[in-house]
């Protein structure tokens, strides 16, 4: 019976698939958070380009690779053009009008997904791709108007879908090839929308960002630069930088990190004692490379320094931004005091589509799990140096205290019962001091520097504090010296600033002395 109701039930008809024109939109501008992650989309398929240029022997090695950003403040344009392999004229207008169908998934290459390429269309009034391979007479453009698609997407048409939007906001058309290189890709932004400082022509955000995230070499102002990218090195794209120029600069686009970190005008803290590890995959392979340098942890570092942080690098681009492993980290706060980047190498840890996090899986929480005694090993250095800087702040402000007490009884204004409170203050201060330099985490050097102005201060208070009794008042009758004496004592214990104090004692003492 059953098997009767199964055979008289009728196939339906399959439906067309109907790509919605909405789809679009995603791509283009609600992608990602940052507007200048368009930057990273187009460099990162430059160092595709140049990979693939040197396996075919175009180029020599990716040294012989550049890529160039120009920015023209003008007519508002943004260009950005590299030396790779290119599109060929046979497949460009595929490649451009296809979504989501990336020749990369499976490679070693950094793109992946196919979509980076229109991040900036939502940007623009349009966007332009032109491209050649080595062996094409001509130059390929294919030219998007920003302008339709916003209004093609804000119409209330249903019927619009994904192919009429291309068919209206495309155009493919030949250019002469005397102006271009023999092979070459570049995007041009054509009038960028004015976010925020003006972000997309303001070359210094552009730098800041781009030396971030991108896979720019170390600075020669960075010690330890040479040191890292000798360890990546055996491991493939997470040891290859790119020559990055922004409007024709002779220096490169350099990553952020230097000697030291500049906390202020006033307060700096050098780099040290670089370290590097590595993370094992579940089935044993290498799953990351991580580096870290150590310094004096003063506080959480300024976001203007660009290096605060444990960052996440794939193929040497940064994934999302410097908070990413902030679980690892017994309080959140000193994720921002932490310099050191991890290299993934694991495959199976994979970015998302926008590149700020990555996708969940037992992978990545292998990855984290090794990494939580890193964040404990920080904190703990983070909370040895706090505690250092306040045993030095207690140095610091009780020799002050010392001076200025020493300071009152040198003027010899005061009376003898009140001078002796005062060596009291000092001798607490002393033990303060004594205290201070004497803590266990110090280094033996530290030390033995604190040790020696506690004795060259004690020295001072011994030599200050054996007599008492002043002379300042001596020309005075011995009743009015006693009752002056008592007017002082009230002006030091009544005031809250000694050092005002003591300035006004002076000023009396000048005039007393002139009677």
């Amino acid at each position: 019976m059953i098997e009767a109701k199964r055979a008289s039930v009728e196939s339906v008809e399959e439906p067309d698939i109907f790509v919605g024109k909405d789809i679009l939109e995603i791509l283009s501008s609600s992608m990602y958070v940052n507007p200048l992650s368009i930057f990273r989309e187009y460099v990162q398929n430059a160092t595709d380009a140049i990979d693939d240029a040197v396996d075919l022997g175009l180029l020599p090695s990716i040294n012989d690779g550049l890529i160039e950003i120009n920015l023209d403040h003008i007519d508002r344009r943004v260009v950005i053009r590299d030396n790779g392999r290119g599109l060929s004229n046979k497949d460009f207008p595929t490649r451009m009008l296809s979504f989501g169908a990336s020749e990369k998934r499976g490679t070693d290459a950094r793109g992946l997904r196919g979509v980076g390429r229109l991040s900036g269309l939502g940007y623009v009034q349009q966007l332009l791709f032109r491209s050649r391979t080595k062996g094409d007479a001509r130059v390929m453009e294919a030219m998007w108007d920003g302008r339709v698609v916003k209004r093609m997407l804000a119409s209330t048409d249903r019927a619009t879908d994904l192919q009429t939007i291309v068919r209206e906001a495309v155009t493919l058309k030949w250019l002469n090839p005397e102006y271009y290189p023999g092979h070459f890709f570049e995007v041009e932004l054509v009038k960028p929308r004015r976010i925020a400082n003006d972000r997309f022509l303001n070359e210094m955000e552009i730098e800041s960002f781009i030396s971030q995230v991108c896979p720019c070499p170390f600075s020669p102002e960075f010690s330890f630069g040479r040191e890292i990218a000798a360890l990546l090195a055996p491991h493939g794209r997470a040891g290859k930088t790119y020559n990055i120029h922004i409007n024709g600069a002779e220096e490169l686009v350099y990553r952020p990190y230097r000697d030291e970190v500049v906390y202020s005008d006033t307060k700096k803290a050098a780099l040290r004692n670089f370290k590097s590890f590595k993370i094992e995959s579940i089935d044993g392979d290498i799953a990351a490379v991580v580096w870290l340098v150590n310094h004096d942890y003063q506080g959480a570092i300024p976001v203007s320094q660009g290096v605060r942080g444990l960052r996440a690098r794939v193929g040497n681009i940064q994934v999302g931004h410097d908070r990413l492993f902030h679980e690892i980290f017994p309080e959140d706060r000193f994720c921002s005091w932490a310099i050191g980047e991890i290299h993934i190498l694991d495959a199976r840890v994979v970015p998302n589509g926008r590149r700020d996090e990555f996708e969940s899986n037992v992978h990545l929480d292998n990855i984290i799990a090794h990494l939580r005694p890193v964040g404990s090993e920080i904190a703990r250095e983070c909370r040895v140096s706090s505690q250092k800087r306040n045993r030095l702040k207690t140095f610091e402000l009780s020799a002050d205290k010392i001076y200025e007490k020493l300071d009152v009884i040198k003027q010899g204004a005061v009376s003898e019962r009140y001078a002796k409170s005062i060596k009291a203050e000092i001798g607490a201060h002393l033990s303060e001091m004594r205290k201070a330099a004497d803590f266990g985490l110090f280094e033996d050097d530290d030390r033995g520097a604190l040790r020696g102005r506690l004795a060259s201060i004690e020295k001072a208070v011994d030599a200050h504090t054996t007599k008492l009794d002043g002379e300042t008042l001596e020309n005075l009758p011995s009743h009015k010296r006693v009752t002056y004496k008592e007017v002082f004592d009230l002006i030091y214990t009544c005031s809250v600033n000694q050092v005002a104090a003591k300035s006004l004692v002076d000023r009396m003492l000048d005039r007393l002395s002139r009677f």
